[in-house]
């Protein structure tokens, strides 16, 4: 018998009532002659003109809403409702105002992608989890599911949320990280986080994320603590800018707030240069860009201090003799510490080496030849005799690893050192070298930043690698050097909307009075301006080290912070995430962690399909989709809206909003009043909406909201900058610093990563001078960004250093990015969007069938993802398109079709992230599901211990 007819047979739920919709969607199904073969029959776009249907006429009741996804958009989607059942999706319907138009308006429309317009076929799929699961074999096992009541499954999770905390203290409890459901107001994961809070005193609890890790980490250190992420300022004021660089940015696939990329489109029709720097040439690139920067992944870092090279040099002759204004030693010297050495200040007394008189700058210091432009000139002498430097550079040539795992002795990171140059001038000819970025490329860059107003808009690509920290820390630097930032058309960090709508709108989340000891603040030579979030919070990449070795002292990663956690993760709330062992790195090993139950006692998900993760739960909980119920979602960090999320229809089967899931257990602990307080999600969505419509003069009432399903903000509500009062007068208006400045050289980093328990001093290495520390001791982490070699990619010149021995097996670098297809892992399993780019095992179209799909059953056989392979490597390893190849290296396989072509560069192939995997690595087979994270890693990147997933894993390819 098959899991779904055993799931059916014991369950009250009809047949009928189990397949409720499939009808409605029967007709759009054969136009696509839909087969589970995976082979099909003729596409739309074959069949004669004459036979092809007609498109029914919209019709129902319009149901306004969205269906945030975490792409970062969040659009105007409206649902046609017929007899209870959704017809058709389409998106934003209001006149569209641009810039382009040269009226002075600007409020274009909300307009969703393929994503949430094909989100019926997703809504309405046979194998969607329509009763609560209990598994009652191992974990992972699909067919140990049988169906209980809501009553039993509230009933036992709720009595062993309580044992748990009995035996071993709310510490023991997690709420994991999830980004599955974007909505704002009884939203997955804060409604079990608010579970956890309100009904059992709180639980351990993360920082960061696994998209944005050390763009944020290195953002409360250079731009203050007050800035979680780097400066967001309105995309509109771009149009003020000579120059829109956008560095690891795909926002023509990402989205990352609505209408970013059009924004990128009307600046390019405009005539402004639209510069896009990026590993892979991406859609944004190939859509959008006026030039096209492509380094080699993970060597950013190295780009921007060449760039910073030719700045110096064009500015200060061999003899220290300023012969240029490429830079202004003032100005830099008054908005930055640490570019130059404080010796520099000895020649202005008049600029105040600190704007925070309560720090004492006698301890807070920039010694001789350890400032940031005394590593970028090495040995070179132009700034010590242009008496800006006191010394040329302390660094050493080599560095080492301090994040190797201590319980495998032979992980050769424990004795590895690999270079990072600091006595040679990091010329453009040097980065060439390193990156693949022509010399010419390079010096123009620098004339641009140097001579136009530059807007920088920062993606998260290029910090998702082991040294995830050095390309964004470098960039900072770059565009505060160059002053461009605080004033109209220049910027430096990423952008955000018109006014902080965003993170206003929420349902509170109760109060968590778990604090862990994981820190000593004894380190701190500024406490006050040093980041409070990394003192009793843990990186969320590392979680699978507290799961394993939490409470006893031990860690998989060197971790400080996880050797003093005080017991393992035993109940783990996992609520609209696919997190647990899909996307995070290193499936095969994650899924070995999850299946001790000795590790975590208790795995309870909430999700509407049989994911990944859902499989390694001990319960599964059903969930109601984004129409299903209310809500509401802002603009997340752009996108100058508030929408309201009306329900268009009841939930499927016995499926529940997840506000009302953690009511129900709540309730079986006698605590149903405490978590809703009595109210609704529309009355928690009230008290929260109504303020904010008050606050920016919206001119609509709540209810008005309600039914139009939108507020905007237009030009009127201006342009926020947040770094504007800091340029205009930096002494009354200083950043939460220590020094009040951007800090290139951040003694408080390197302070708080020691504080964090890590051991920083390798003796092994010796400086040319001493450190802020007074030590001449190399170190794991120094204060100023620096180009340090990724663990597992290459080198343009092919001397990538390889410290783990795996070049010779392993020759290429495989690159994951964030595809149109999904939003991380969220519509994997839409036919409609997968038919689009997946291709049989014959490299023909794939047709997907989605009306006869068996809980738990995912993808055809023979239907894979796309692997871009390079012509060259594509000669070398013999394989066409259409090809099914294997992707592997020593963490697993997975079957993937090839793509031959230059969008990729010699020695790197490029994958969609966001797969699901199948886990049939540990079937001795490739994995049919395509999921990268079956190759990618789990150690952390080297400062903040964030994740490294995105372009840092070697592999080879075979065809198969």
């Amino acid at each position: 018998m098959s899991t779904r007819d055993k799931l059916l047979n014991e369950s009250s739920v009809s047949r009928r009532s189990f397949l409720k919709g499939m009808t409605a969607i029967g007709a759009t199904a054969a136009i696509y002659g839909c087969g589970a073969s995976g082979e099909g029959g003729q596409t739309y776009m074959e069949e004669a003109e004459e036979s092809r249907p007609n498109a029914p006429e919209i019709g129902g009741a319009v149901v306004a809403g969205a269906a945030p996804h975490n792409c970062g958009g969040r659009c105007v989607t409206k649902a046609y409702v017929e007899n209870g059942v959704i017809k058709r999706f389409v998106t934003d319907e209001t006149p569209d105002k641009n810039l382009i138009d040269g009226n002075g308006e600007d409020s274009p429309q909300l307009r969703a992608c393929v994503r949430c317009r094909s989100n019926r076929q997703r809504f309405y799929r046979s194998d969607r989890i329509l009763t609560p699961l209990k598994q009652t074999g191992n974990r992972g096992d699909v067919n140990g599911f049988v169906r209980i009541s809501w009553d039993q499954a509230a009933r036992e999770i709720a009595n062993k949320l309580q044992q748990i905390k009995i035996a071993y203290g709310k510490e023991a409890l997690y709420n994991h990280y999830a980004s599955g459901d974007g909505n704002s107001i009884g939203g997955a994961s804060s409604s079990s986080g608010r579970l956890l809070n309100t009904c059992l005193g709180g639980y351990m609890t993360y920082r960061n994320d696994y998209s944005w890790p050390s763009l944020e980490h290195t953002s409360w250190f250079f731009f203050g603590q007050n800035f979680y992420f780097p400066p967001g300022k309105s995309r509109q004021d771009a149009f003020n800018s000579d120059a829109l660089v956008v560095w690891s940015g795909n926002y023509a696939e990402s989205i990352w707030g609505t209408n970013s990329n059009w924004y990128m489109q009307q600046l390019s029709e405009m005539g402004k240069d639209v510069i896009v720097v990026d590993s892979r040439y991406s859609m944004t690139a190939s859509t959008q860009a006026t030039k096209y920067i492509a380094p080699v992944p993970g060597t950013d870092a190295a780009v921007a201090a060449a760039i910073m090279y030719e700045l110096i040099t064009q500015t200060w002759d061999e003899n220290g003799v300023k012969v240029g204004n490429k830079l202004d030693e003032e100005f830099i010297l008054r908005y930055t510490h640490g570019f130059f050495d404080d010796h520099a200040y000895d020649s202005y007394l008049s600029i105040p080496k600190t704007f925070h008189n309560d720090v004492d700058r006698t301890k807070y210091i920039v010694p001789d030849g350890s400032s940031m432009s005394a590593m970028v000139m090495g040995s070179d002498d132009r700034l010590v005799k242009a008496g800006l430097n006191g010394a040329t550079s302390v660094y050493p040539d080599k560095i080492g690893y301090n994040n190797y795992n201590p319980q495998d002795p032979s992980d050769p990171l424990k004795a590895a050192l690999v270079p990072i140059y600091g006595s040679e001038p990091k010329t453009p000819e040097w980065a060439a070298d390193i990156s693949g970025v022509p010399v010419s490329e390079i010096k123009k860059l620098a004339n641009i930043f140097a001579t136009k107003k530059v807007t920088l808009w920062l993606g998260g690509g290029f910090q998702r690698q082991s040294e995830g920290e050095q390309g964004p820390l470098s960039c900072y630097a770059l565009g505060a050097i160059t002053k461009n930032f605080g004033v109209p058309g220049r910027h430096v960090g990423v952008y955000g909307d018109r006014k902080p709508l965003s993170f206003t709108l929420g349902m509170p989340g109760g109060t968590n009075s778990v604090a862990l000891d994981l820190y000593d603040t004894t380190k701190l030579t500024a406490p006050n301006y040093t980041p409070f979030i990394t003192r009793n919070t843990f990186p969320v990449f590392m979680w699978h080290d507290i799961a394993k070795y939490g409470g006893t002292g031990k860690s998989m990663w060197n971790d400080g912070q996880t050797k003093r956690i005080p017991t393992k993760m035993k109940a783990f709330m996992n609520f609209g995430g696919n997190c647990l062992v899909n996307q995070c790195g290193d499936y095969n090993v994650i899924s070995e962690i999850i299946k001790d139950k000795n590790n975590i006692e208790l795995i309870v998900n909430s999700d509407q399909f049989m994911t990944p993760s859902a499989k390694f739960s001990d319960y599964i909980l059903p969930a109601a989709t984004a129409f299903e119920k209310e809500g509401a979602c802002d603009g997340w960090l752009a996108g100058d809206s508030l929408i309201c999320m009306n329900k268009a229809v009841e939930p499927q089967g016995e499926a529940k909003p997840d506000y009302e899931i953690a009511s129900l257990l709540a309730d079986k602990m006698g605590m149903k009043n405490d978590f809703t307080e009595g109210k609704t999600v529309d009355d928690w969505r009230r008290e929260s909406v109504v303020p904010i419509l008050q606050k920016y003069n919206a001119n609509m009432t709540y209810e008005e909201w309600k039914e139009k399903g939108i507020f905007s903000l237009d030009e009127s509500y201006g342009i926020t900058d947040p770094l504007k009062a800091f340029r205009s007068n930096p002494s009354s208006n200083p950043l939460m610093t220590p020094t009040g400045k951007f800090e290139i050289y951040s003694q408080a980093m390197v302070e708080d990563y020691e504080a964090r328990g890590y051991g920083n001093d390798d003796n092994r290495i010796t400086l040319n001078g001493s450190l802020h520390d007074g030590k001449q001791t190399g170190k794991f982490v120094y204060a100023i960004p620096m180009f340090i070699p990724i663990l597992e990619g290459i080198f343009a010149n092919g001397k990538h250093p390889d410290p783990q021995n795996l070049d010779s097996e392993y020759p290429l670098t495989l690159n994951g990015w964030h595809m149109m297809y999904r939003s991380h892992s969220t519509h994997n399993n839409n036919a409609y969007l997968n038919e689009v780019f997946k291709r049989s095992l014959k490299g023909k179209e794939a047709f997907l069938d989605y009306k006869n799909r068996e809980v738990g059953n995912v993808w055809d056989d023979g239907v894979y993802e796309p692997v871009v392979i390079n012509p060259a490597d594509a000669n070398t390893y013999k394989v066409s398109t259409g090809d099914r190849v294997v992707v592997a290296n020593h963490r697993g396989s997975i079957y993937a079709t090839a793509v031959i072509s230059e969008r990729v560069r010699k020695g790197i192939v490029a994958m969609g992230q966001g797969g699901w995997s199948n886990g049939d690595n540990a079937k001795g087979r490739p994995d049919i599901g395509g999921n990268i994270n079956n190759l990618t890693k789990l150690r952390p990147s080297r400062i903040c211990q964030g994740m490294t997933l995105g372009a840092d894993t070697r592999v080879k390819i075979e065809k198969a």
